[in-house]
């Protein structure tokens, strides 16, 4: 379940937006595939604020996830806008291709990627995109609010989207979820390194458990101390040696952004 461009064991990177040198990884990785490796299929409602990012690039267009977290703005992955012109984002439905009445669609072309976003490393790999005319609710839409503190480690966590269920898989077009277990940011630089970033969260399954192509942009989400799901992560990076490994996830720290993310809804 991962929109993922793989540079080494360090760090594998998801790249969602074509340059001259990622055009054919990009290709490989970035259009629609599948479902979360390891993962169950996601019953209706069960994620409503799930969106279904299309972008369009001079290059072709490419698939993402993301997640409303305003009704005017949803909330993806820095590579899932950088370099993208226009969005098609669909919310309220589970399928990608069956007929759906709860489905909504928008067309849209204002996104924001952090301004500090490195495409190289992934560092600050974080993005909004504007629905001009916002969004109204229903039991199929809903808003989800955003974590306020870092989530530790040995957590439970749960990520969501439409990506590849493994490194070879054909597409399956419902969502589909699987909950992991965070580590800290010390477990996690044991595994990857010094390229891992405050910014950067990681987490883990059993082998052939986490994200793969197709789910960059996703949300994931935990149960804060109120009994509250929140937004913690972005589905960002994976390892270098595929989807079906035993290796952590890497996804953007949500909190660690709460910040730059309201300066740009109040704009």
């Amino acid at each position: 379940m991962k929109l993922i461009i793989v540079a080494s064991l360090c760090l594998v990177c998801v790249c969602c937006l074509p340059n001259q040198q990622q055009k054919s990884l990009l290709k490989t990785y970035l259009k629609l595939n599948g479902r979360i490796v390891g993962g169950d299929e996601a019953s209706p409602g069960q994620f409503p604020w799930q969106v279904a990012v299309y972008l369009d690039t001079d290059d072709g267009t490419y698939f993402c996830s993301g997640a409303l977290i305003d009704p005017q703005w949803v909330l993806t992955a820095g590579h899932c806008v950088y370099g993208a012109k226009i969005f098609t984002l669909r919310l309220g439905t589970n399928s990608l291709v069956d007929a759906d009445p709860n489905r909504v669609e928008f067309t849209v072309t204002h996104s924001v990627a952090h301004p500090d976003f490195n495409p190289g490393n992934l560092e600050n790999d974080i993005g909004l995109i504007k629905i001009d005319s916002g969004v109204e609710t229903t039991d199929f839409i809903q808003i989800i609010p955003l974590a306020s503190t870092p989530v530790g480690g040995s957590v439970p966590v749960t990520v969501s989207g439409w990506g590849s269920t493994g490194d070879w898989d054909g597409a399956v077009n419902h969502l589909n979820y699987v909950t992991l277990r965070s580590l800290t940011l010390a477990e996690c630089r044991e595994i990857y390194g010094p390229a891992v970033t405050e910014g950067m969260l990681c987490a883990v399954g059993n082998t052939n458990e986490g994200t793969c192509s197709g789910d960059s942009g996703g949300p994931l989400v935990v149960t804060d101390t109120n009994g509250v799901t929140v937004h913690a992560g972005i589905v960002s990076w994976a390892s270098a040696s595929g989807c079906e490994t035993d290796h952590p996830s890497g996804f953007t720290r949500t909190s660690y952004y709460l910040d730059w993310i309201q300066s740009v809804i109040n704009g």
